[in-house]
């Protein structure tokens, strides 16, 4: 008698399981507890786990909830082995210019990608950003504003300046002296010389008109021209001392209708020494 009931409960519970199984194809937590509660054996509930024909769709955490509601450790254990591997997620790229991230820090702080295209402009830097440093930026939360800003900066690095020669000589000149009691003092003939951050007059004469002075303290630089029809013809070039002095040089060929020699010394100045205030030249009527 015992066996005849206990025949049938084992009955009952394989047609629960089979039902389970063939009305879902979709395993979750409470499909499985479910064919448990039925009476489904272990080895059903492993076999209805291992079925190709059935999908499970659960996570780690759910074998969490199944293992504290008493399910087996076997049917667990399967459960895992039919749980798909985690999708890797994307290698986290390292940008080929190392300032940006910085930029990233701030994206990350909840900055808006205005405030940060402001800070990129303000900053003066150069971006030439490469694709792998677009692929950083999209890939850290950059906006399109912060990386429009960014490559408009590609075209606007500043230019060294050249590095002056060691010595550079200027020939042809006259240094103009000034008019004292009405009478032109004599001017004196003699080479300019640009002597590192230094400006080396030397006397064609005698060492004892030698001067010097240094470029730094030059308070501005500026052309002396004759109006011409043919436009401006600039013969001299000067230089105002922030201490007060003024050293004027006049091209020695002037008088024959050259002015080279001023205007080589007015071309290395503005190559060398960009910084240099240059005014606008006075002309003499």
């Amino acid at each position: 008698m015992r066996r005849e009931v206990v025949g049938a409960l084992l009955g009952a519970a394989l047609l629960a399981l089979a039902a389970v199984a063939a009305s879902a194809d979709e395993l979750t937590v409470n499909s499985i507890l479910a064919a448990r509660d039925a009476g489904a054996p272990v080895e059903g509930l492993v076999a209805m786990v291992n079925s190709p024909a059935n999908t499970v769709a659960m996570t780690a955490a759910d074998l969490v909830t199944l293992r504290h509601a008493g399910v087996p450790e076997a049917v667990i254990g399967a459960i895992w082995a039919r749980l798909p591997a985690p999708t890797p997620g994307p290698v986290p790229l390292q940008p080929d210019d190392a300032r940006l991230t910085g930029i990233v820090s701030l994206i990350r702080s909840g900055m808006s990608g205005s405030i940060i295209a402001e800070q990129v402009r303000q900053s003066g830097e150069a971006y030439n950003l490469t694709v792998n440093d677009l692929l950083y930026l999209k890939q850290n939360g950059a906006s399109e504003t912060t990386m429009a800003a960014l490559m408009a900066t590609s075209g606007s690095a500043p230019t060294a300046p050249a590095v002056a020669p060691s010595e550079l000589a200027f020939d042809d000149l006259v240094m103009v002296r000034g008019k004292v009691v009405g009478f032109l003092k004599k001017n004196r003939h003699g080479r300019l010389v640009m002597d590192g951050e230094t400006f080396r007059w030397v006397d064609k004469r005698s060492s004892s008109h030698n001067l010097d002075f240094q470029i730094a303290g030059v308070e501005k630089v500026w052309l002396t021209c004759d109006a011409r029809s043919s436009g401006n013809f600039c013969h001299q070039i000067n230089f105002k001392i922030v201490k007060g002095d003024r050293y004027s040089f006049q091209d020695a060929n002037r008088d024959s209708g050259s002015n080279a020699a001023v205007t080589r010394v007015m071309e290395a100045l503005r190559t060398y020494y960009p910084r240099l205030t240059y005014s606008t030249p006075n002309v003499d009527d």
